[in-house]
């Protein structure tokens, strides 16, 4: 049976750390890390309580939460027009641009506006491309918490069999370069995998199984090698419960270890957006 991993002990431990990093870093009449969450339109019961976990943990560690929302008239200009100012203010220490956005709007056009020292998603172009010559400070705050996760569970990924399903911008492809930063064997299954009928084979050879598809309980007991690792970052509703992207109950049986959802990767992803907030406040207030 698979050892469960707690997220949410994994992310108090962070944010204890960071509290005390940040009280250290603050004195005086120094400004505190300031960080600014930009939204647009409705949103979701799901996407305003990730907002408030911003918050809650932008409070504990004592970074400064601001929110401007904004219609759902709004343009892209009108929020590009936002980001501009914000850039601008030296009060402000980072910009996180939530999701979804009205439509019409492009996230990645108005986040690559942001500049990439206050990109406290890690997602700006120039961040992203940090990664692959591994030098990466600010990170994605997903990819960053599976690392981490890896990390903390002493998970040895030299020379290991990664396969990631699911190859998107944020998650999917800049998790790929950290693996290999790692010198893992690393495998990308996408869409094109699903339709050759090749998914299951390549699943089964994994020694580390990542999943971030956003489909509930893809991932079947049979898909698992025995003693494999298994991080799912799916988070999904099915018959009125938050499940991820692997049957738990199914995988657990073979896994060594395994992340639930919740409780898992998603706290920890809240974290390592705080952990990027501090990093942006060192490298604009802190000289060599």
């Amino acid at each position: 049976m698979a050892r469960s991993v707690n997220g949410k002990e994994i992310a108090r431990e962070m944010n204890d750390k960071l509290r005390a990093e940040i009280k250290q870093l603050v004195t005086g009449d120094a400004n505190s890390p300031k960080l600014v969450s930009i939204s647009a339109g409705k949103k979701s019961a799901d996407a305003d309580l990730y907002v408030e976990m911003q918050r809650k943990a932008s409070g504990y560690v004592g970074i400064e939460f601001c929110t401007m929302r904004l219609p759902e008239t709004a343009t892209e200009s009108d929020i590009i027009e936002k980001i501009k100012s914000l850039n601008e203010d030296k009060t402000v220490t980072a910009i996180i641009v939530q999701k979804p956005l009205p439509e019409g709007i492009m996230h990645d056009a108005v986040v690559g506006r942001i500049f990439p020292e206050k990109d406290a998603e890690g997602i700006h172009p120039l961040n992203l491309g940090r990664i692959l010559r591994n030098d990466a400070d600010i990170v994605p705050s997903t990819p960053g918490a599976v690392m981490k996760i890896l990390r903390i569970s002493e998970v040895d990924l030299y020379g290991k069999e990664v396969v990631i399903i699911g190859h998107s911008a944020i998650v999917g492809k800049p998790l790929s370069l950290m693996m290999l930063n790692e010198t893992a064997t690393t495998t990308v299954c996408h869409i094109g995998t699903a339709k050759k009928g090749s998914l299951v084979k390549h699943a089964l050879q994994a020694d580390v199984l990542v999943v971030a598809v956003g489909k509930a309980e893809l991932v079947k007991g049979d898909w698992i090698k025995e003693g494999a690792v298994v991080i799912d970052v799916g988070i999904n509703k099915m018959g009125g419960k938050i499940v991820g992207d692997v049957n738990f109950s199914e995988c657990a049986e073979k896994a060594s270890i395994i992340t639930p959802v919740p409780g898992g990767v998603g706290p920890v992803t809240v974290s390592i957006l705080m952990r990027n907030v501090l990093r942006a406040y060192r490298k604009q207030n802190v000289k060599n």
